[in-house]
Formats: C-alpha cells, structure tokens, sequence
C-alpha cells in the first residue's frame, strides 16, 4: 500500500484540490479532485464594487448617529422641563422615549413642539422654532410669563436638534486647503452681517422659501455664539445656562488609540 498525497492550488478566490494515491515507482491513482470558489468579498451594484464592511459601518454610524441626537433632545428637555421652559414631562416618560421608544404622549408637549406657517404672510401670528430663535435675538421676552418662557425654550429645544458641525481634526498648519465645508461656513458668516443665525435664517431664508438645511453652519462661529447671546439679552439664570449648555453642546472626546500601537522592535528604547 503507498501513500495517500493531497495537492493543492491556492488562488485569488478559489482553491483547486486532488487527492491521489503513491504507489511508488512512478504509479498514481487519482482518488478524488474538485475546486471551492469563495464567494465575493466585496459588493456589486451596476458593475461597480464596493466593500460590504464599509455599508455595515456606514449603517452602523447612522444608527449612533440617530441615538446621540436622541439623547441630547432628552438631556435638554430635562433642562427645560425642570425650569419651566417647556410643558412639563416626567423622568418615566423620558426614559421610556430613550429604551422603548416610546414618544411623550403629553399633548401640551405634542403642540409647544408643533410648526405652524401663517396663511398670512403679513401677520405677525408666527408658531415656529426660527421665528421664536429671531424673537429671542431681537426681543427682550418677559421670563416670569410662561407663554414667553415656552417660546425661549422651544427655540434653545430646536438649537439641540441642529447644532452645527464641529470638526475634531487639529491645525497642523496654518495656511491650508478648508474645503467646501468652511468655506460656506465663512460666507455665511459674511452674509449674515453681525445677526444671530436664528435672525438671518428667518429674515433671509424661511419667510422666503430659501433652502436652510442644506447650508453648512458652525456649531462655534453660529449655534454657540447664537446660545450665548440669547442668554445674555434675556437674562438666563447661569445654573439653568449651565444645564442648558452641556446638554446642548457637549460631545464625545474621541477615543484612545494608544492601546493600538505597537512597540517598534528596531528602537529598544521606546
């Protein structure tokens, strides 16, 4: 009896194999042979490929994308709600919007969070989050009313939803290429000559029909310095201003890589 051999060719995407027995003196029995092909490991659509690992990360990052701006609505809302700045909601309905995905069924919080257009464009019967961000801007509003306090709040409440970009990339350089991005970050800052963003989206923009979401704003430059004005023409308490930052504006620091670097086998000393 000889001896039992199995080949093998290993391609890009498949592997040939055949097993055959040694008999010695140059004799050989071909026992068994086939070929395993991989499946794709990248997508096609339309003839064209793209890495299957990039839509799942793609899709995954939408969904944490989504649950962020999901909490920061909760953490603002329970900065408004404690202050009096929105109809009152319950830590259980908060909470139960955050796990189980079930929406406050306050019907006072249902209509403060409303958007109304006037049918006429002269009046001055506006129930709309730019509108309330332009009065806040333009108008001193009288705190001790709660009808005033509700239309401050909702007007910080659509500031959460819309914050801005902030990147997280540092300057290396001083004079660089900033893209399309701050680029119209900066000519927006140019038009908007001196208003708050709220003001100029409202007086430039939404009475108009101009397009407001596909501009790009600044979380800084816009949100932040629109926040801080706000608070100051209206006199906002520094601990609800506080509460109201953080949860407004606070964002993950990114993580630690240094877990990922190896030691360098050339240098002893590192």
């Amino acid at each position: 009896m000889g001896k039992r051999i199995l080949g093998l060719d290993l391609g890009t995407n498949s592997i040939g194999w055949a097993v055959v027995d040694d008999f010695g003196n140059g004799q050989f029995d071909l026992v068994k042979r086939g070929v395993h092909i991989f499946q794709e490991g990248v997508k096609v659509e339309k003839g064209k490929e793209s890495s299957k690992a990039s839509e799942r990360t793609r899709h995954r990052a939408a969904r944490r994308l989504k649950f962020r701006r999901k909490l920061r609505k909760i953490e603002t809302l329970k900065a408004l709600s404690a202050s009096g700045y929105c109809p009152a909601l319950s830590e259980e309905e908060l909470k139960a919007w955050q796990s189980k995905k079930v929406y406050p069924a306050n019907p006072k919080f249902r209509e403060w969070c409303k958007t109304f257009d006037p049918k006429d464009k002269n009046s001055d019967s506006y129930e709309n989050p730019y509108y309330y961000r332009w009065l806040a801007s333009t108008t001193k509003l009288n705190l001790e009313d709660e009808t005033d306090r509700f239309k401050l709040g909702r007007a910080f409440y659509h500031m959460a939803q819309r914050r801005g970009f902030k990147s997280n990339r540092l300057d290396s350089t001083p004079e660089r290429d900033d893209g399309v991005v701050k680029t119209d970050i900066r000519e927006l800052c140019a038009k908007m000559a001196g208003r708050t963003l709220g003001q100029y989206f409202w007086e430039e923009c939404y009475k108009d029909g101009l397009p407001i979401r596909k501009v790009h704003t600044s979380r800084d430059e816009h949100y932040l310095a629109e926040f801080d004005f706000i608070c100051e023409k209206q006199g906002v308490p520094k601990e609800f201003k506080k509460a109201l930052h953080r949860a407004i504006f606070f964002q993950r620091p990114l993580k630690s890589q240094k877990g990922l670097v190896a030691n360098c086998s050339f240098e002893k000393k590192i």
